[in-house]
């Protein structure tokens, strides 16, 4: 395969990852700045602030990594996950780790289910945008059986316009039910179903030579108009807790599951001169689907001041993907910006691959709070993984490992409002199989090897402002292409950072979060890898911020002023680091205005993005680029009854 096949295979890699992300629209009108423990991630309503986020924690995705967690339990998410069963998402990471049982390096995505209240209520939100989207969603709370019995449900209809000028249309459905027969045991459980069409799929840049690509104009869909798809996910679990005195167990079991009918990668070869050569990656309906679940049962002991906690812990995973048996077609030069409508030509699909891996892992930890002092925790997990591939005319592969993962934790009680924490964390993450243009094709790598060191303090100098400052080092391996067309781990990653969080509340009404995270991202390769290599990853910006503000005025309470500060620095584009894309600071502003009509309480809120409308080209990898979302409106009327 040649260079362009091979990155057009990694773009389409990319392409379809964003497109089987989960979509995490709420439904509430909750703020997430009003919300938030601390700048690092978090998710509630229908915002999203922090440094972090599930794709991106110090660096790397705790989401590829298969670091979530349902309510705490263990949780392989296969499809997406709708506002109709998720009410909002944690990111544990530095401090909000600390404690958590069984954590996992690059952090934890902790997804927390939309739980039924005491009270009835129904709740209609309508939302437009500037690209010309729309969105109606009903949701429900519906307490049956007093606090017995009671369920969470809901509906949201959705025609989305995208930043390229694309767009879909979709539905999602779902219901929470909640039931507690006596006080000492609850049981939940959900299930989630949505499904969109006429999907298109963003325009991919790719450098052809090592220079950024001529900047296209956005908000222009300039792909042929047959680029369209559809997919459905499913979603359903039950958790259950049992309190018996000194002893707790907790289970969950989830299945999750994403299906397509097909997909296109659309991609753009970007000359010297800003002439593109098109080509579209197709590729045959595809699915996946697993079952996840873990048992987990404590016992807690009281010893004066001291809290002792032992925990046992068996989670595994299941998953069952077919995938593979694209065509790559080339639609020929067109213009930079030029919309390109030829028909739709007829693609040669192969056999899909199949792709089963299982997982198995066995835990135990222990933990000791004290009182005035602080906080240890030490655990030890091992786990079995096995990993079977078998593609179109080549022979079954399959790789196992075994492996141990300790992890310890620690926050010691400096002063009442001074604490300092630390942990080391192991964990073991897919690999996956070596591309069809290596020489060992489908060769299945062993599951890799992870670890995490983070030091930090975390200070209250005044009672509604929280400080957090800490040092982090992160090290996997490093997987590439050699000279001799040998695909396999290649050297070290390691990311080391320095990242911070600052929570106030100066004065009634007003509430800031910020927080930051310097990051020094380091490759050491062996010098049998097939390109040169620079001492940079790709796609790594050394220093992003974020910034969130909001005032309630205190001569109009029912106004409240909204606005963010986002930054980030450039980021290599090319692997050998001879290109590098600048990168850019977003400012937005927006207005939440409550009130009643017709006895009733509503909220409105109007949203400025990108006020200065700033460009920015983000590299995917070596030489791949998308760009940012241009400057763009949203509102949104809520109410409850």
């Amino acid at each position: 395969m040649n260079l362009r096949m091979g990155v057009s295979a990694l773009a389409m890699a990319l392409a379809s990852t964003l497109a089987a992300a989960p979509a995490m629209a709420q439904s509430s009108t909750d703020s997430a700045v009003e919300n938030a423990e601390d700048a690092f991630g978090t998710s509630t309503s229908h915002e999203n602030i922090g440094v972090y986020d599930e794709n991106n924690v110090r660096g790397f995705s705790p989401g590829t990594a298969g670091n979530f967690r349902m309510e705490g339990m263990y949780f392989d998410n296969q499809g997406g996950l709708s506002g109709r069963v998720i009410d909002g998402e944690t990111i544990r990471v530095g401090p909000a780790a600390q404690g958590y049982s069984f954590p996992a390096p690059t952090g934890v995505v902790d997804l927390q289910l939309k739980k039924v209240g005491d009270k009835a209520s129904v709740a209609p939100f309508f939302s437009v945008d500037s690209f010309g989207g729309q969105s109606a969603e009903l949701d429900a709370q519906l307490p049956l059986a007093g606090k017995t019995f009671g369920i969470s449900t809901g509906i949201g209809v959705f025609n989305n316009k995208y930043n390229d000028g694309g767009g879909s249309v979709g539905y999602n459905l779902g219901l929470v039910p909640r039931w507690k027969p006596f006080p000492n045991v609850e049981v939940l459980a959900f299930a989630n179903h949505q499904q969109f069409s006429d999907n298109t799929s963003n325009a991919i840049f790719i450098a052809d030579g090592n220079f950024l690509p001529a900047r296209p104009k956005r908000g222009t869909y300039i792909s042929p108009d047959w680029t369209r798809s559809a997919s459905y996910s499913n979603s359903f679990g039950l958790i259950s807790r049992i309190n018996l005195g000194d002893w707790t167990i907790r289970t969950g079991a989830f299945r999750s599951a994403y299906a397509d009918d097909g997909g296109y990668s659309n991609l753009a070869f970007v000359d010297a001169l800003g002439g593109t050569d098109r080509q579209v990656y197709a590729s045959p309906a595809s699915k996946a689907a697993s079952w996840s679940g873990e048992f987990r049962i404590s016992r807690h002991f009281n010893d004066g001041p001291r809290l002792h906690l032992i925990t046992a812990t068996l989670r595994g995973r299941s998953v069952d993907s077919h995938y593979g048996g694209g065509d790559l077609v080339d639609l020929g030069p067109a213009g930079l910006n030029d919309v390109l409508n030829v028909p739709k030509p007829a693609f040669a699909f192969t056999a899909l691959t199949d792709d089963h891996t299982r997982q198995t892992t066995g835990g135990l930890s222990y933990s000791l709070k004290w009182k005035g002092i602080g906080e240890f925790t030490a655990g030890l997990l091992r786990t079995h993984y096995v990993k079977e591939i078998t593609a179109p005319a080549l022979p079954l592969a399959r790789g196992t490992s075994d492996v141990t993962l300790p992890y310890l934790s620690a926050t010691v009680t400096l002063t009442p409002r001074l604490a300092l924490y630390g942990s080391y964390v192991r964990g073991l993450e897919d690999a996956g199989s070596a591309p069809g243009y290596a020489t060992n094709a489908n060769q299945i790598l062993p599951a890799i090897r992870t670890k995490q060191y983070d030091l930090g303090l975390r200070w209250s100098p005044f009672k509604d402002m929280t400080v957090i400052l800490g040092y982090f080092e992160i090290e996997k391996p490093y997987i590439d292409i050699d000279r001799n067309s040998l695909y396999g781990v290649l050297g070290a990653q390691k990311h080391k950072g320095i990242e911070f969080s600052v929570t106030a509340q100066p004065a009634k009404g007003l509430r800031i979060v910020a927080g930051g995270v310097w990051l020094d991202p380091r490759v050491t390769a062996s010098p049998l890898i097939a390109q040169p290599l620079g001492a940079r990853p790709v796609g790594q910006p050394q220093l992003r911020t974020r910034f969130n503000l909001n005032w309630t005025l205190p001569f109009a309470k029912a106004v409240t002023l909204e606005t963010y500060v986002n930054h980030d620095s450039g980021a290599y584009g090319t692997i050998d680091n001879s290109v590098y894309a600048p990168g850019s600071t977003r400012v937005g502003t927006g207005v939440r205005y409550k009130f009643k009509l017709g006895g009733r309480d509503f909220t409105a809120k109007v949203t400025l993005y990108n006020i200065f409308n700033v460009f920015e080209f983000v590299p995917f990898g070596n030489g791949v680029y998308g760009t940012n979302t241009q400057r763009n409106a949203q509102a949104y009327i809520a109410t409850e009854f």
